[in-house]
């Protein structure tokens, strides 16, 4: 059965994170009698499967997607159970980091020491570029172009994505190098500094997450890879960037994914675009 699964998963572009997420729910689904399903058994298949509680109801709606799209794939266009939905509640407002704590966290590392100028480059090619965690790990010093402050790495989906990035992030990451000494063989941009056998190792995903998580003890605010990336869009479109550009910079498919990784901003963030405070100003006339 597992064979079966995984044929699926091999029949489309599916990233890693997708697979791994499909799986978990499919290897239950294939022991079922599924050709026999309807659109209510099918329901009850994850809801059995998935606990209701309102964070689990976007893992019951994915779930959902891999199930219709594997019954699509092993029996065709038709199959009963495929008018199976379930209404996706949207998530409330996540992190991001405001101005200030940008500054609190840029201003935390010492890089005059190999890894707070690590730490510090790694920390502005995230919140730049919005790349999340596995594509942070996996940036290659040779897709790094120092002078038109741009890069280049496998993003999800498998396809390679652009990240651009300031001209002050490119001087955090030149500093960097002075100090980067990968393994042999080792080619990624930011590498492990540890006194054991991963020194001068790739960083993982995994890697990058615990390394975000130790800012946060050292902060005491939460931020992780994936706040970084809502940071650059929130951030981003609080200095004015067209939804767009940013769309296309942050590598979305389309505008309603920027939509959800700005929804942190609030009401206050009109105040320096309000009208009357923007006039010139109105001297008093005497009468």
């Amino acid at each position: 059965m597992g064979t079966l699964v995984e044929d699926f998963l091999a029949s489309d572009d599916y990233s890693e994170s997708t697979k791994t997420s499909y799986r978990r729910i499919l290897d239950k689904l294939v022991n079922e009698d599924v050709a026999s399903y309807t659109a209510s058994d099918l329901l009850s298949f994850v809801k059995q499967n998935i606990n209701g509680n309102e964070q689990q109801n976007t893992q019951r709606y994915v779930a959902l997607c891999a199930c219709r799209s594997f019954i699509s794939w092993r029996y065709g266009q038709v199959h009963p159970a495929l008018s199976a939905r379930i209404k996706r509640v949207h998530p409330k407002r996540q992190r991001a980091l405001t101005y200030d704590q940008i500054v609190e966290l840029l201003a935390s590392f010492d890089t005059s020491t190999a890894i707070g100028a690590r730490d510090l480059a790694l920390a502005a090619v995230a919140i730049d570029t919005g790349l999340r965690r596995a594509e942070l790990a996996r940036i290659r010093l040779e897709d790094v172009d120092l002078e038109k402050n741009k890069l280049q790495v496998i993003v999800k989906g498998g396809q390679w994505g652009t990240g651009v990035y300031s001209q002050q992030t490119a001087f955090y990451i030149e500093n960097w190098l002075q100090f980067r000494k990968p393994a042999d063989g080792v080619n990624t941009l930011f590498v492990n500094l540890l006194n054991n056998k991963y020194n001068g190792q790739a960083i993982t995903g995994h890697g990058i997450k615990m390394i975000f998580r130790k800012w946060s003890r050292k902060l005491e605010f939460p931020f992780s890879p994936h706040d970084a990336r809502r940071t650059f869009a929130t951030i981003s479109t609080l200095l004015g960037a067209p939804s767009k550009v940013l769309m296309t910079a942050g590598r979305w498919s389309n505008l309603e994914m920027v939509d959800r990784y700005t929804k942190n901003i609030t009401e206050e963030a009109i105040r320096q675009y309000l009208p009357i405070a923007n006039m010139p100003k109105i001297e008093k006339r005497n009468p």
